[in-house]
């Protein structure tokens, strides 16, 4: 079996809480999610004390919808004892892919790699003035979007400058839910993420499809790093320590595929994730 994949798996990561009523809260708000149940839930703990008493309510909520914990991963001894005494296994899903130089071959054809470059390189698209604004549907609450750019200071340049020297790592497919895909560079996905997957990478993430798992950029602390898809339906975004996830009452893990989608990008600013809407003037 690959590493960095669980048959019939869904990634939950939890590694941002910092007490045991916040997992208990994101966990049912993200079981709430149709494609999140009857699944082997993969859960990311991060740093936070379990007694055996709160991993036991944990599991009992997974098992509530009628699935089980296929694995936790944890920081704290606390927790990992907890585990051992419950019989949940502790491990790490993981796939790590290195990045390759940028001399060498991708399996992405020059017309992709032409569009990607026209909607996701270097040139501004951000909005006229005078242009009416996007109307702001179901992740207003939680992802803001607007057209304001981070003023650029020292550290910012240096942080762009080593982004740059980042090699650039292709996938063509969809990445499929209990999938994890982790790149020592930028990465892009020439298909779907679904949710249950997540992609983390030390530079940018371009999804051209949907992203509708965990997308974590910039994951050794470049918060100049960005995120990107045609359409943004993650259940959790994260750049660099910063992290955004999709507001209560969205429960909608897929998006109907249409030819009418709006690439968006993710990037901090003012300590925050917003999302831009990414149109050519």
């Amino acid at each position: 079996m690959d590493k960095g994949y669980i048959e019939n798996g869904f990634i939950v990561d939890l590694s941002n809480a910092r007490k045991t009523s916040e997992i208990i809260y994101e966990l049912s708000r993200i079981l709430d999610i149709p494609e999140a149940q009857n699944k082997q839930v993969c859960l990311k703990l991060g740093s936070v004390d379990l007694s055996q008493t709160e991993l036991t309510s944990i599991k009992a909520l997974v098992e509530s919808m009628d699935s089980e914990i296929e694995f936790i991963s944890t920081r704290s001894t606390e927790t990992a004892e907890a585990a051992k005494a419950l019989e949940i296994e502790i491990s790490e899903l993981e796939n790590i892919v290195e990045a390759p130089d940028f001399e060498m071959e991708t399996s992405v054809t020059p017309e992709v790699e032409t569009a990607l470059d026209k909607i996701f390189g270097d040139t501004d698209f951000d909005k006229d003035e005078d242009e009416p604004q996007q109307e702001v549907k179901e992740m207003e609450e939680s992802f803001h979007f607007i057209d304001d750019e981070d003023e650029e200071d020292e550290e910012t340049i240096a942080m762009k400058a080593e982004a740059e020297k980042l090699p650039t790592l292709y996938i063509k497919k969809t990445i499929r839910s209990g999938q994890s895909i982790t790149s020592d560079g930028n990465l892009i996905i020439v298909g779907d993420v679904n949710p249950g997957a997540e992609v983390i990478a030390k530079g940018d993430i371009t999804v051209w499809g949907i992203l509708g798992g965990i997308a974590h950029a910039g994951s050794e602390g470049n918060s100049q790093a960005r995120i990107r898809a045609l359409k943004m339906n993650a259940i959790q975004l994260r750049i660099a320590d910063i992290f955004a996830r999709r507001p209560d009452g969205v429960n909608t893990p897929f998006v109907q595929k249409t030819n009418e989608f709006i690439p968006e990008e993710a990037k901090i600013f003012k300590k925050n994730i917003i999302i831009n809407k990414l149109l050519e003037n």
